[in-house]
């Protein structure tokens, strides 16, 4: 069994091409050692087979299966002496306002993996799905479409990218594919008969918690608002998210301040307020423990 000797690192993701999409075709024979970040990726070995460590726990990858680690889980690769194998990495955030998204995305945390022989039901149609993200992303040209140019002159017109488009909309078939195949409540493990029920319960709370995590929020509170004892609801969250609910809630408000450092002028404590934090040092320590990097690396990095 491989193990590295590497603290688990977490990877910025450069996406040279498009804003929020990258796609590698990979041949190469050095090892990664384990990381993470926050797009989702896909693997596909074409050739060969690929080896895969998420979480620890080890996947031989033989060619064709398809291999998803969902965002901000810890992963590492061993590769053969020869092949190549197809990356696709996306950033999922975009899609963030989708109703019940977060449910969605929990159906491959922290993997998923599809194989001719075991997946049967969905593996063929998530393998044309896959091909063709690649084949859109790797053909040699972007696809375009016209638009008009203004309202009031809609005679000109100006050439508008649909890759990304056509990609996510792939990527959102793919999943809708992978929900509709499996059975949550067994996933999950509830033991009780109200599995829905409780499931509909934690939808609920994740997506209150998306919408308000910059709000003073609780472990007590959300036990109370799932009518769960504390302790109980603990255990079946990070059944649910796998992640405790502090960690939960502090990777939404670092998410929501990478938005306020990119995209608004304010200063690294009034992003730290803004962002649901109650002192400056506490938003720096958790940001870098989840990026990296300080908040003005980020902003820095970003900007250039």
């Amino acid at each position: 069994m491989y193990t590295d000797h590497f603290v688990s690192l977490h990877e910025n993701v450069e996406f040279p091409e498009n804003p929020h999409i990258a796609v590698h075709l990979n041949d190469e024979t050095r090892n990664f050692p384990t990381h993470w970040h926050t797009p989702m990726e896909i693997l596909m070995p074409i050739d060969n087979t690929y080896t895969a460590f998420i979480n620890n726990k080890e996947y031989i990858l033989q060619p064709y299966d398809i291999l998803f680690v969902a965002p901000n889980v810890h992963h590492s690769y061993v590769a053969p002496e020869s092949g190549q194998r197809y990356f696709i990495l996306a950033d999922m955030s975009v899609l963030s306002n989708i109703l019940d998204f977060q449910e969605i995305l929990s159906y491959i945390n922290p993997t998923a993996l599809f194989t001719a022989e075991e997946s049967s039901d969905v593996y063929l149609p998530l393998k044309s799905l896959f091909l063709e993200i690649c084949d859109i992303y790797l053909g040699h040209e972007n696809i375009y479409a016209s638009a008009p140019s203004s309202e009031s002159d809609a005679v000109q017109t100006r050439s508008v990218s649909l890759t990304e488009s056509l990609i996510y909309s792939r990527l959102l078939e793919m999943l809708a594919l992978i929900v509709r195949s499996r059975d949550h409540s067994q996933r999950i493990g509830f033991s009780s008969g109200k599995q829905q029920d409780y499931i509909n319960q934690f939808v609920i709370i994740c997506n209150y918690i998306d919408t308000h995590c910059t709000e003073n929020l609780s472990l007590d509170g959300a036990a109370e608002m799932s009518g769960f004892s504390k302790y109980h609801f603990a255990r079946l969250f990070k059944e649910f998210t796998n992640e405790s609910f502090y960690k939960y809630v502090n990777k939404k408000r670092i998410q929501y301040s990478e938005q306020l450092l990119l995209h608004q002028k304010m200063s690294v404590t009034e992003v730290a307020l803004s962002s649901g934090f109650s002192n400056t040092s506490s938003f720096i320590r958790m940001f870098k423990l989840i990026n990296g990097c300080t908040p003005r690396e980020f902003r820095k990095n970003r900007a250039g």
